[in-house]
């Protein structure tokens, strides 16, 4: 399954045997985000806790 970031517009190759795979077959309509951005937002998230 090839899916593309809604951050960045990456595009990922996801194989069939993965748990993320199975839980975005059960909902197609979850946007996706990479593993890129989700450190980025993760990172973001922390700063702003920090203040």
């Amino acid at each position: 399954m090839e899916l593309t970031c809604q951050i960045c517009g990456q595009k990922v190759t996801i194989a069939e045997w993965t748990e993320e795979y199975e839980r975005l077959k059960s909902h197609p309509d979850t946007p996706y985000i990479c593993p890129s951005c989700q450190e980025k937002i993760r990172r973001e998230a922390n700063r702003e806790t920090q203040r």
